[in-house]
């Protein structure tokens, strides 16, 4: 089959509008190809910032659930003193006090300087002050008795290390003189905000 002249003039019309066809085809699916890429990278985005969002609720309501639950150990542990400065003139008259309530013959204290003390949480220091404590006891009640009230009474959060009891001589007749000397060593713990 032989084309003619005629033929190609027929057929340019044809040919000129199928690579039409195709550059517009091509064109099409390059532009469509394009705004996928652009809709998968904002749902991408979107999906990122939804992930985002809902780390945040689960944290608000963890931490909410976190601060229900501790609230009244926080206000326990705030009345008790823990938080803030050390009080220590509320500490020696409550330690007079208890000292005439329980008829104990002397004390002696000694207050050293606050001390850092290593704590795991970021935004807290904790402080420690060493406290000597010595008695003169008519008996070794008289010294259960007093830290069982100077737990409840004397402001602060104290950690007894050690306590030693000695016999003294015994007093003659009805003098009443101290049987027994004890000395204790405690630690004063106090914790503070760290200033950024």
């Amino acid at each position: 089959m032989k084309i003619r002249q005629e033929d190609f003039s027929l057929l340019r019309g044809a040919l000129l509008f199928l690579i039409a066809a195709i550059i517009f085809s091509v064109a099409g699916w390059v532009g469509s190809w394009q705004y996928r890429k652009m809709t998968d990278g904002e749902k991408d985005a979107a999906e990122r910032s939804l992930g985002a969002a809902r780390a945040q609720l689960a944290n608000a309501r963890a931490q909410r659930q976190y601060f229900a639950e501790y609230q009244s150990t926080y206000a326990e542990l705030t009345a008790k003193g823990l938080f803030g400065d050390e009080k220590r003139l509320d500490w020696i008259e409550t330690i007079h006090r208890l000292r005439d309530r329980h008829g104990i013959f002397n004390i002696e204290y000694e207050l050293s300087a606050q001390k850092p003390m290593a704590t795991p949480a970021g935004n807290v220091a904790a402080f420690a002050s060493k406290v000597d404590l010595s008695f003169g006891l008519l008996h070794e009640q008289d010294l259960l008795d007093f830290f069982a009230d100077f737990k409840k009474e004397v402001p602060g959060i104290f950690v007894l290390d050690s306590c030693a009891l000695r016999r003294e001589g015994l007093a003659a007749g009805i003098v009443l003189e101290p049987n027994l000397s004890a000395n204790c060593t405690l630690q004063w713990i106090t914790v503070k905000e760290k200033l950024s």
